[in-house]
């Protein structure tokens, strides 16, 4: 999004990632940024299969000699990382290059993590990044403290609004999905693992498709390395509550076909336990779709319009069930709060909003 956002201002942006697993190296993926070189390194595979090698060592610096050609061919002015594991990377090119490393951290808990603090404390006031990008006060104050308070700015995330629109036509995907025109569709959208709350969602559905039956539940969620067992016991209990019929786990949800999966809402529902601000949430109010979600730390960042979204205590289903059944049963309130959603996404979190805070901020690293 960022890439995106940059690039959009004039700015020459490469974007240095993974290859999917299945895909051949060097194949464009859907939904790459627009305006924006995309490399994706795939020779430290090899590396990490040769026999002949240490596998310790090249678990650490396999993706050098890739680093090394990427940062010769763009030479850039500065580098940019988005995770703690990516900090060591970015800390090589920074010091290789003579140039400034900025930093964002997207991390909800890593603190939790094995030796979580300890990383935090080398990155933050052994590796010392030039900034850090927070993106929402909770992840500000967590740089602060582990290091970073003189470099830190809070910039919070933007939405393409052009993109996450509600006028999106909903006749594809809904076909795609085999959802008729009368059918009540509540999306969650949300990576398959506890703290999303999905399991009690499920739960949650049962009552509500009881006393609404043309309701259905779409769960469009990635599975990810922190995921487990978790999405084998989301579909346990689909099957024990009987829901195998009207809900369903779409894990091949992109980005790019995101803005059709939340158009196609009637309500969408994320009970997380704890975010920073959620990126997700904030594409589902800039669809101009009634958000469900848990009453959580900070919640106020996102939600500053208490009107503009359902506010439950806690995932607890009985919690989630009722506040689904008053928004499915009142098509009037769905669409009254929708529209606050979106004029809050447009005040406060639009991409262009975020790309401007973030050019400045840069230019400003790049004064120094």
């Amino acid at each position: 999004m960022i890439s995106e956002g940059l690039a959009g201002r004039g700015h020459d942006v490469m974007l240095v990632t993974d290859a999917p697993r299945e895909d051949p190296a060097g194949r464009a993926v859907e939904g790459d940024p627009r305006g924006v070189t995309v490399r994706r390194l795939t020779a430290y595979r090899e590396l990490l299969a040769d026999p002949s090698k240490v596998l310790w060592e090249q678990m650490t610096f396999s993706l050098a000699p890739e680093l090394a050609a990427c940062a010769e061919e763009l030479r850039p002015d500065l580098v940019f990382t988005n995770t703690l594991d990516a900090a060591l990377a970015g800390k090589w090119i920074a010091v290789d290059r003579n140039i400034p490393w900025v930093a964002t951290f997207h991390e909800h808990e890593p603190e939790a993590q094995p030796l979580g603090s300890a990383r935090l404390r080398v990155v933050h006031d052994v590796l010392r990044p030039s900034l850090v990008l927070a993106c929402a006060e909770n992840y500000a104050d967590r740089a602060r403290r582990h290091g970073s308070a003189a470099v830190t700015r809070l910039i919070p995330h933007g939405v393409d609004t052009d993109r996450f629109r509600p006028d999106r036509d909903t006749g594809q995907v809904r076909r795609h999905y085999g959802y008729g025109p009368d059918d009540l569709v509540v999306v969650c959208a949300a990576q398959l693992k506890p703290r999303k709350g999905i399991l009690e969602l499920v739960r949650a559905f049962s009552p509500v498709h009881a006393r609404l039956p043309r309701t259905r539940l779409l769960i469009a969620g990635a599975v990810s390395s922190s995921s487990g067992d978790y999405p084998g016991k989301l579909r346990e209990e689909i099957d024990r509550l009987g829901l195998g019929e009207v809900v369903r786990i779409d894990s091949d949800v992109t980005y790019h076909r995101m803005p059709d999966v939340l158009a196609l809402a009637d309500v969408v529902a994320q009970p997380s336990t704890g975010e920073g601000l959620s990126l997700a949430m904030l594409e589902a109010m800039s669809s101009g779709r009634p958000l469900v979600t848990c009453d959580f730390p900070g919640i106020g960042e996102l939600v500053r319009d208490r009107r503009s979204a359902f506010l439950v205590p806690s995932p607890d289903p009985a919690h989630l069930a009722g506040a689904l059944v008053e928004l499915l049963s009142d098509e009037s309130l769905r669409g009254r709060t929708g529209e606050l959603a979106r004029e809050q996404v447009l005040t406060h979190f639009t991409l262009q909003r975020m790309a401007e805070r973030t050019e400045e901020a840069l230019l400003a690293a790049l004064d120094r």
